[in-house]
Parts: C-alpha cells; sequence; structure tokens
C-alpha cells in the first residue's frame, strides 16, 4: 500500500489543475476554474514508481463537477509532453511530473487489474487504507482487452455495463454516487 506524505507540492495539484482544465474540451466553464476537492481515491502501481490519483473536483464558479486523473513520475513520461499539467516539487519525493493520467501506460493497467478485481482503491488522503466507496459495478472485466472510458463529468445515478462507481460532494453539500470509469 502506498504511503501518503504529510508535506507540500508547489505548484499544488490544484494550482496544476487550474491552469490544464480550460484548455480541455470537456470544460464548461467561461472563467478560470475554482477548484474543490470533493472526492477520490488512489491505485498503486505495484512496481512503487508512478503515483496514481482520481481527483473529483468541483468547479465554485459553475457548480460543474469533474473526474481528474493523474499520475505523478520521478522521471519524465517516455512521449507523454502532451500529456503533462507541469512538474511540481513534492516536500519528501522531490520534482514529480503531473500528467493527464489517461495516457500513462501504468495508469491504464492499474485500471486494467481494478476493474478484474485484481487491485483494490486506496483512500484518497490516509496510507494503508483501502476505499469502499470505489466499487466495480456490472462484473468483472477478467479479459482486460476494453477501452477505458473517464467519466469526466460525472453524473449522479447508475451506470450500464462495467463500469467503476465513486462518492463525491456535489455543490449544495449532498453525497452523490455515479460512474466516473467505464470498461467497454
Amino acid at each position: 500500500m502506498g504511503i501518503i506524505y504529510a508535506t507540500t507540492m508547489d505548484p499544488t495539484k490544484t494550482e496544476l489543475l487550474t491552469s490544464w482544465l480550460p484548455q480541455q474540451d470537456f470544460f464548461s466553464g467561461t472563467a478560470r476554474p475554482q477548484l474543490d476537492t470533493v472526492g477520490g481515491f488512489r491505485l498503486e502501481d505495484p512496481a512503487g514508481q508512478v503515483g496514481m490519483e482520481f481527483i473529483i473536483a468541483l468547479d465554485r464558479q459553475d457548480g460543474t463537477v469533474y473526474h481528474l486523473p493523474l499520475s505523478y513520475r520521478g522521471e519524465p513520461l517516455e512521449g507523454g509532453q502532451d500529456h503533462l499539467l507541469g512538474t511540481s516539487q513534492h516536500g519528501v519525493l522531490g520534482l514529480r511530473y503531473v500528467y493527464d493520467a489517461e495516457h500513462d501506460p501504468t495508469w491504464q493497467q492499474c485500471v486494467r487489474d481494478l476493474f478484474a478485481g485484481l487491485s483494490v482503491p486506496q483512500h484518497q488522503n490516509n496510507s494503508d487504507t483501502d476505499e469502499p466507496r470505489v466499487t466495480v459495478e456490472g462484473g468483472m472485466d477478467t479479459t482486460g482487452s476494453g477501452a477505458i472510458g473517464i467519466e469526466r463529468r460525472p453524473r449522479p445515478g447508475a451506470g450500464t455495463g462495467h463500469y467503476l462507481s465513486a462518492e463525491w460532494v456535489d455543490g449544495a453539500g449532498a453525497t452523490q454516487r455515479g460512474a466516473v470509469l467505464r470498461m467497454a
């Protein structure tokens, strides 16, 4: 299980996301977003080299909820320049390269393992803690051959097919649950 360090990042994940998000085609806002983390979880890289966090954030500007998976690496991801949000100085681990995780091959494999029941989601903020509020729905996918789809703007409610369900808190303070990833 991964260690969550009580330390700083400069710039912070929120600062990196705030700059990156308006450039994405799924961004619905008209102004610079004001993001609050309202849910999420982590996955563990069996090799211990890549950090993976699934951030669910609320944009206070317009109330839109976004699902923003990130991967963190100590070295640049080969061929990943177009998916780099930026670098950040981690107070314990040093320089981290922060990527839109969708394009990270380690993230892709770990998500496939999650859908196959070979890994367990981890709490976003606590070391060595499973996250039971994140569940695979629609049965396990043991083929590992489907395309992974990210619900970038998750909506409350049940999904269809093989999907990953997670919880978040909406702008009114109510707990919501919905699909955040799909396996096609």
